[in-house]
């Protein structure tokens, strides 16, 4: 009888229990999810393709001012990496905002670096936020790996137009130096930093080429149309 009794009291207990910590478990889960929602990127949806175009019309735009003017304006990046987040929030919320986000981290890392350390231009870098922000985490990563591919290919289709064959591995093996100059400097604290001021970027309407400069918004359009193309047949790396 003793027996009969403490097993129901067992399975009396553990469903007391089981009833009490139910609420708990339930909250945590709630504060879990909200936490990774707005932390964490949601998977990619299809992107339609207005999206695509509006991106490729602002490469275009970006690759004639660059060209002409040597520089990507803030009239064009700032507004267009704001309409994204804006675009982020209307369409998906705090979810949404961590997905463009997450984009914009993604497709800018690289450029922000090349900033900083290596003196690239603050342009290239905003550029490729905005467009981040208006793809997402999933297709910003397509985005850069396509952007990084035709911005090698065309760096050496210059070099090899300037100088031949002969001097794509000396190119290289340049670029490589540099990289490792550049980090040994960053880790005592001594950055190339920027190649303009700001002032400068904003008041000349024109500014002499340095030498050897090759203008990478032409790269981020070509690179934004693969990226299309690879997300439309392919969808996202997996």
């Amino acid at each position: 009888m003793e027996d009969v009794l403490w097993g129901s009291d067992i399975e009396c207990y553990s469903k007391f229990n089981f009833r009490l910590l139910q609420p708990i478990r339930f909250q945590t889960s709630g504060m879990t999810t909200t936490i990774l929602a707005i932390a964490s990127p949601i998977a990619a949806e299809g992107i339609p393709a207005w999206t695509w175009l509006l991106l490729i019309a602002a490469g275009v735009v970006a690759s004639v001012t660059d060209l002409r003017h040597t520089r990507i304006p803030n009239w064009l990046t700032l507004p267009l990496l704001g309409g994204g987040l804006l675009y982020a929030v209307l369409h998906g919320g705090l979810a949404g905002l961590g997905q463009a986000a997450a984009g914009a981290a993604i497709a800018g890392f690289a450029m922000i670096i090349g900033y900083i350390m290596f003196g690239g231009g603050a342009g290239d870098a905003k550029l490729m936020m905005a467009l981040g922000a208006w793809l997402g985490f999933d297709a910003s990563i397509i985005l850069t790996l396509a952007v990084t591919v035709t911005g090698f290919i065309q760096a050496m289709a210059a070099v090899i137009s300037r100088g031949g064959l002969k001097d794509v591995p000396l190119t290289i093996l340049h670029s490589f130096g540099m990289v490792h100059f550049v980090t040994k400097q960053a880790l005592r604290g001594k950055f190339i930093g920027p190649a303009e001021s700001e002032e400068t970027s904003e008041n000349t309407i024109r500014r002499p080429r340095p030498k050897g400069w090759i203008p990478y918004a032409p790269s981020i359009l070509t690179g934004t149309i693969v990226a299309w193309w690879y997300w439309e047949y392919y969808g996202a790396l997996r």
